[in-house]
């Protein structure tokens, strides 16, 4: 091999990828070397010892990542890209705690596949390539469901921020798993052996959000008839959740960036500071840069929590991941004793149209409503909520317009003026139908139809329709 060259190391049994890599890298003065299982992979990298290896997660003699543990093994330097169509976080997350370089998800795209290439070529030094297990979080619902494109960036925000020990800001719409997201940061970060205690901000009585926060003293208000430790304290070591902490009050708000500062409490109603070790995720489903803006949260609390970002999206981005998330709710429900209820095609089809305004929360709500009341292993249409149906029936009525038209399209004859000869018998049948409702009353007619009755006049006479046979 030229010394001059750049090379890489394909390992994937599937020959439609090697070519296309072969072709689009050989074009553009790379070495290119194929390998179709695991054990031609390791032969070809001990000789070769490519710039970068791109490896298949799928390989028909072995997995991909214990490959990569292999691969590691041989050559700790070793700069390698996973390729996977299975791009769940558990995929993601494995890959990265086997300190692979990046992974690319197929249908792949080349050009990405090539900037992650130059990219692995830097210095090792100027490349960010942090490791942590991220799979699975204690005390979720078990994993985070999802190999969507705009799931993708999630995971690899995740694994970037989880051995950091910086303040994040979890932004997303309500019900998109911002206490999951949180629970994954910290159970595959440096505080995974210390406690995470969540707390909603929002279902906070005002006057008890401080106790809540710091504890209190006996004696420190009415009611207060001994020592609390409050949640702050409780998460020493840990990690604490402030779930909605754009809901908490202008008070509470100076006396928690205080504490941020600091990293040190006095309970109510006591002047003893209280130094503590506690890493904070925060969520919210607020625009806190437009509360800043307009005065309601604090921009100093905002900085101080804002550090990291992790933004996840509506279930409307991610539609191919609902189907899958609604087979998990119905195993989680089912348990290990038996198989979960199976969907009916047009439940799938139903659930993918449904606009989930409550998105992944109200996704697993209408699961959970469908498996009740479903009588037999199948869920039908019916065991759907009324709302999710209501969805499936109007994109039904869409369907049926398209099948109309492509059914009279296709009835027709070729030849110049298919529009109108199309046209002209819809509108001849819808016009005498209103007309027949209204009892061949004209203005009935038009308006039931939403046209002026001079217009109505105007078809009647161009579709030479009598609107007294059309009663």
């Amino acid at each position: 091999m030229a010394s001059d060259k750049k090379s890489i190391l394909v390992i994937d049994d599937e020959e439609s990828i090697c070519t296309a890599f072969s072709k689009f890298f050989g074009r553009r003065g790379w070495d290119v070397r194929v390998a179709a299982s695991g054990a031609d992979g390791m032969d070809a990298y001990r000789r070769q010892r490519p710039d970068v290896a791109f490896l298949d997660v799928r390989l028909p003699d072995s997995n991909g990542l214990d490959v990569l543990d292999e691969l590691r093994s041989l050559d700790p330097d070793a700069c390698i890209v996973m390729i996977t169509a299975y791009g769940g976080m558990k995929t993601v997350m494995r890959s990265i705690e086997g300190k692979a370089f990046d992974y690319l998800t197929k249908p792949l795209d080349l050009d990405y596949a090539e900037e992650l290439a130059l990219r692995a070529l830097q210095p090792r030094d100027a490349v960010d390539k942090s490791g942590a297990a991220l799979w699975p979080p204690k005390g979720s619902e078990g994993p985070i469901i999802g190999s969507s494109s705009a799931m993708q960036g999630v995971y690899k925000r995740i694994a970037k921020i989880a051995q950091l020990d910086s303040a994040v800001l979890i932004l997303g719409p309500t019900g998109t798993g911002k206490e999951l997201i949180a629970r994954a940061i910290h159970e595959h970060g440096a505080r995974r052996s210390g406690p995470f205690i969540p707390v909603n901000c929002g279902s906070l009585p005002e006057h008890l959000v401080e106790s809540e926060l710091f504890g209190h003293v006996r004696g420190a208000f009415t009611g207060a008839e001994s020592d609390r430790t409050g949640r702050f304290e409780a998460a020493d070591g840990g990690t604490l959740f402030l779930d909605e902490v754009g809901e908490l009050p202008s008070a509470a708000q100076v006396k928690l960036l205080r504490v941020l500062d600091s990293q040190i409490i006095e309970r109510v109603g006591s002047v003893k500071p209280i130094g503590l070790d506690v890493r904070i995720l925060a969520a919210t489903n607020r625009n806190l840069t437009e509360d800043v803006r307009t005065g309601r949260f604090r921009s100093d609390l905002y900085y101080r929590l804002a550090v990291m970002h992790v933004e996840l999206p509506p279930l409307t981005d991610r539609r191919e991941d609902i189907v899958p998330l609604a087979k998990h709710f119905l195993a989680l429900l089912t348990g290990a004793e038996k198989a979960p209820a199976a969907l009916d095609p047009l439940v799938e089809r139903a659930l993918q149209e449904h606009t989930w305004p409550g998105n992944v929360r109200e996704l697993k709500n209408a699961v959970e409503h469908a498996a009740a009341v479903a009588p037999g292993e199948r869920i039908s249409p019916e065991d759907l909520p009324a709302s999710v149906r209501q969805t499936s029936l109007q994109a039904d009525d869409g369907h049926a317009v398209e099948r109309i038209a492509r059914d009279l399209l296709a009835a027709l004859p070729h030849g110049g003026g298919l529009y109108r000869r199309a046209i002209e018998p819809v509108e001849r049948a819808v016009i005498c139908e209103a007309l027949k409702r209204c009892g061949g009353n004209q203005s009935e007619a038009a308006d039931l139809l939403g046209l002026h009755r001079n217009t109505l006049r105007k078809k009647l006479r161009e579709l030479d329709i009598d609107p007294e046979n059309a009663r």
